[in-house]
């Protein structure tokens, strides 16, 4: 939609600002404008019609007049009003449905006088074609309170219609400037502000002009929107107190009319703005803030809590470090086991199912190496080597969860050997705390020529040939590991922290000291970092013990690495630093060689 700025002049006093202010002010408060155009003397903004969308009152000059008094505190002039004439124009509707008003206008007039010159020049500006005068002054109406008519003229008269249809009626007709400003949703005490403005530039393009009979048929009337809202809730909303009497200033600027009783707001919308824009209590709540200004609501910095990442839980650690560093491939079997399985493997009759699946899966699982045993034949089928792990809840002595791990191939033995290097992976990378491999685990599938216990909780061994046979599994070998996760425990993970890298280069020097045995290294670093204020780190290079070595005394050379604080280390400061260090380390037991 495109703007005149000499047409709003004629509403209220435009205080005198280029033209981007009075855009931006409009595009942070109001609508958005994308940009303007210098035609002739004027100033044409051009207005983003999706933002327009639900504020049918700003499709004309009038509306956006309106609102640019109330930014810069300025009066608006009222439009112009008609007394109704006494006669009458014998208008009936062919279709009330699609109506909520219908005003009808009858006039005399001379059709050959044209609209008057500042009526066509607004119309060019803003890229609308020049007629005769009923159809300027029809178009010059439109654009400038947001009304759509029509106009009929004959002879010496005419009749002018003023219709207001039912929103979802409009918007099944055509695509034109009238259709999307009813479609919108328009008042219907609209209708008398275009009338009054139609017959008042009639009479100045023709001044023999006059009225002769009105016909108004009204269906649905506007009703104007009460709604009420705390200020506790405005306040709570913008995140900012507003002053009761600031809130009543913004609001009777609008239109509305309001007061305050107690804790309690209450507003009354007006009609222009009553047809579904201002309905709900957070409706005010917009209007407030867009008015006072988004800019000068506070924006306070959240206050954000920083911890350290929770820990992954052990059963989430064993299926990562198992399928990214072990090659195993996770399965998900269900929480019952056959029962040959469960006679086979020599497991005690777990919970029995109210219902089950299955006539022969009657028992919730006491172990997972059933499923894991059924899950191999199926994929043996297919491929001769491979390896499948579950991490899931054993119902044996309560609810526990375990892992399984199955490996399946020709070599028997290579397996054994793979499967307790997948329980070493396991203990290095889920750091878990030492697990004893030994002894000999009291299972009744374990092959007694490869098994071993692992304590605190688990066993590792070949699957004996009877339990494969019962299993569906006629050839090759399978070995197993299933642990206790709830039985294990894990060693405290460190706490790493952040040290910035420096700005200015660092220096380091290594030195070799002569310390003897009973001095352990970590003296001999914790010595030389506090030594001097320069000393950034202390890293372990090596030790040597020889024939120029001294009985029970070893050669430990270790590297220090100072930072500079406000600027590059010169050679004095790096030598200073170096005695400072030797000198502290020959306190500690360490001289230099």
């Amino acid at each position: 939609m495109k703007i005149s700025r000499d047409w709003l002049a004629d509403y209220v006093p435009l205080p005198r600002c280029p033209p981007d202010q009075l855009a931006h002010e409009l595009t942070l408060k109001t609508v958005e404008v994308e940009g303007y155009d210098l035609v002739d003397d004027d100033v044409v903004f051009e207005v983003d019609n999706k933002s327009l969308t639900n504020r049918p009152d700003l499709w004309g000059h009038y509306g956006i007049a309106r609102e640019l008094s109330v930014l810069y505190g300025l009066p608006l002039a009222p439009l112009p009003r008609i007394a109704r004439p006494p006669g009458t124009t014998g208008l009936a509707l062919a279709d009330p449905a699609r109506h909520q008003r219908m005003l009808a206008l009858q006039c005399t007039v001379d059709s050959s006088v044209p609209a008057p010159a500042f009526i066509r020049d607004r119309l060019r500006r803003i890229g609308q074609p020049v007629q005769d005068l009923c159809a300027d002054l029809s178009a010059y109406v439109m654009f400038a309170v947001g009304q759509p008519s029509d106009v009929r003229a004959s002879g010496d008269s005419l009749v002018l219609e003023i219709p207001t249809l039912i929103p979802s009626h409009a918007r099944r007709s055509a695509r034109t400037e009238a259709s999307v400003r009813q479609e919108k949703g328009l008042d219907t005490q609209r209708a008398d502000e275009a009338a009054g403005l139609f017959l008042r530039l009639l009479t100045e393009a023709d001044p023999s002009a006059a009225a002769l009979g009105a016909e108004d048929i009204v269906l649905a009337a506007t009703q104007r929107a009460e709604i009420e809202i705390t200020l506790g809730e405005i306040e709570r909303r913008i995140g900012l107190p507003l002053p009761p009497d600031e809130i009543l200033r913004i609001l009777r600027a609008l239109g509305c009319t309001a007061e305050v009783v107690g804790e309690l707001l209450r507003v009354v919308a007006p009609s222009w703005r009553s047809t579904g824009d201002l309905s709900l209590p957070v409706d005010i709540v917009e209007e407030l803030a867009r008015i006072h200004g988004f800019d000068a609501l506070p924006a306070p910095r959240p206050v954000v809590r920083l911890a350290p990442p929770p820990r992954l839980p052990l059963s989430r650690q064993v299926r990562e470090v198992l399928a990214a560093r072990g090659g195993a491939t996770e399965v998900l079997t269900y929480p019952w086991s056959a029962d040959h399985l469960l006679a086979a493997c020599g497991l005690d009759p777990a919970l029995a199912i109210a219902r089950p699946p299955a006539p022969d899966r009657a028992r919730l699982r006491p172990s997972l190496i059933p499923n894991l045993l059924e899950a191999a034949a199926a994929n043996l089928r297919c491929h001769d080597e491979f390896s499948l792990f579950e991490v899931g809840t054993v119902f044996a002595a309560g609810e526990r969860t375990s892992a399984g791990i199955l490996l399946a191939g020709p070599d028997g033995a290579g397996l054994f050997r793979r499967a307790k290097g997948l329980v070493d992976v396991l203990r290095r990378y889920c750091r878990l705390t030492a697990l004893d491999l030994s002894g000999v685990p009291g299972l009744a599938w374990t092959d007694p020529s490869a098994r071993l216990a692992i304590r605190p909780a688990g066993a590792l061994a070949l699957v004996r040939p009877p339990v494969l046979r019962a299993a569906g599994i006629e050839r090759g070998a399978i070995a197993c590991v299933e642990l206790d996760l709830d039985a294990l425990r894990t060693h405290p993970s460190r706490q790493n922290r952040y040290t910035p890298v420096g700005d200015l280069p660092e220096s380091d020097f290594d030195l070799s000291v002569l310390a003897a045995d009973t001095v352990p290294w970590s003296l001999v670093a914790d010595t030389a970092t506090q030594a001097h204020a320069l000393v950034q780190r202390v890293a372990y290079v090596g030790e040597y013990r020889g024939s120029r070595i001294p009985p029970g005394h070893r050669s430990l050379t270790l590297r220090v690495t100072l930072r500079p604080r406000s600027a590059t280390l010169t050679a004095g400061e790096i030598a200073t630093a170096r005695s400072e260090v030797l000198t502290a380390l020959e306190r500690a037991g360490a001289r230099l060689r």
